[in-house]
Formats: structure tokens, C-alpha cells, sequence
């Protein structure tokens, strides 16, 4: 058995965060699906149901602005939101990691370099702890942050603009698009993508911090048609 199957769920996911190459290291080579998307998936599920009673109030109040809403229809729109919150938080850690992989193992291999994909998913799995640091963060400050504000509650680099800048602006929504968690999820994430194809760090890093940009401009692109 090796010594990553004997630590602690929990310590190899603080492990990611605190000593990422080593604690990469061990899940690379005994690598887990289902050790480490399951409590992931539990701590997204957890916080996303702390933030859906502000996300409720929110999206009932946004929609009586646009719309003669009737009190009827007010059930099925918290039903709404409470199934879409919950079928989110679900899906999205397994599916960020998918993606993730899917694009690396792409970039690996048009630049030669082999790997095995189920390790690459486990160390992108890792990588997501950064993300659901960010997330507990932000669903605590909606706790005592007004429902009509939960929108602005953000980890993003829009935190350094002026609270004049209009947020319908293309400077604030690119400002937007850049989320330092995300930031530091990429570094893990080419950290592990080093040790997955025995790669230089450096070469890892490019390869990570392309799909980032592409990442970014995507969502950029999306909040501009907003």
C-alpha cells in the first residue's frame, strides 16, 4: 500500500494546497477517482446550499423588476434556483477537472509527452481545492451581504476598480473574468501536470497558463454579450 492510500482524505486535500508537489506526488502514484471527487463534490454541495437562500431572494427580486411576477409562480422559481444551485454544485468539480484534463492531455500530446489520463484527472481534481476556497470565502460574505448585492460578492480582480466603474463596462467585466482562485488553481493545476508527464515545471506552465487565457477570454467573451 502506498503511502498516499494511508493519509487522511483530508490531509491530502490540505496537503494539495499546503505542499502541492509532494502531496501530487503520492496521488500520482495510487491515484483515486472517487477518493477525492466525493468530498469535493459533498464541500461544493454544502456551500452552495449556505448561499441559496440569499441566491433565492436575489433572483426573485431581479425578476419582479423585468416582470408582472405573480405570487403563484413564486414556488416553481425557488425551485428553480434551489435545482439548478444543487445539479451545479454536483457536476462542476468532475466536470472543471474534465475539461482541464481533456486540454492538457491535448496540449501533452501534440508536444510529445505521455501521460496517464486518470492520474492527470486526480491531480486536476486536487487542483480544484483553490476554487472551493474561494467559494466558502464567498458564501460567507453572502451571508451578510444584502440579497439585492450578492452579484457584486466576487473573487475576482474587479475587487481593485473603483466602485464607479460601470459593471456593464468591457474593463469591468475583463477585470471579472480573472478570478485569483482560479489563478491559483492553474498553478496547482501545472504542478501536477509536471508530475503526471515528468515534464519540466516550466514547459507545464505554458501549457497551463494557455488554456487559462483561453479560459478567460472565453468567459469574457460570454459577459460581453450579457
Amino acid at each position: 500500500m502506498s503511502k498516499e492510500s494511508k493519509d487522511g482524505i483530508l490531509k491530502t486535500l490540505i496537503g494539495a494546497v499546503i505542499s502541492p508537489k509532494e502531496t501530487m506526488e503520492k496521488v500520482n502514484q495510487n491515484p483515486k477517482v472517487w477518493r477525492y471527487l466525493i468530498p469535493i463534490t459533498f464541500i461544493q454541495l454544502i456551500v452552495t446550499i449556505v448561499k441559496l437562500p440569499k441566491l433565492i431572494s436575489y433572483t426573485i427580486s431581479k425578476t419582479q423588476e423585468m416582470t408582472n411576477v405573480s405570487q403563484a409562480a413564486l414556488p416553481m422559481i425557488k425551485m428553480g434556483v434551489v435545482i439548478s444551485g444543487i445539479i451545479g454544485a454536483l457536476i462542476m468539480p468532475a466536470l472543471a477537472a474534465l475539461i482541464s484534463s481533456a486540454f492538457i492531455k491535448l496540449a501533452a500530446y501534440i508536444t510529445k509527452e505521455n501521460g496517464n489520463f486518470k492520474n492527470l484527472y486526480c491531480i486536476n481534481l486536487l487542483a480544484y481545492v483553490p476554487m472551493l476556497i474561494g467559494l466558502i470565502l464567498t458564501a460567507i460574505i453572502t451571508m451578510f451581504t444584502e440579497p439585492q448585492n450578492v452579484k457584486n460578492v466576487s473573487t475576482s480582480f474587479a475587487l481593485f476598480l473603483s466602485s464607479s466603474v460601470d459593471t456593464k463596462s468591457a474593463i469591468y467585466k475583463l477585470f471579472s473574468s480573472i478570478d485569483f482562485f482560479y489563478i491559483w488553481s492553474s498553478i496547482l493545476a501545472a504542478i501536477g501536470t509536471s508530475v503526471v508527464f515528468k515534464m519540466k515545471i516550466k514547459k507545464a506552465a505554458i501549457i497551463v497558463l494557455v488554456i487559462y487565457i483561453v479560459s478567460v477570454i472565453v468567459k469574457f467573451s460570454m459577459l460581453l454579450r450579457v
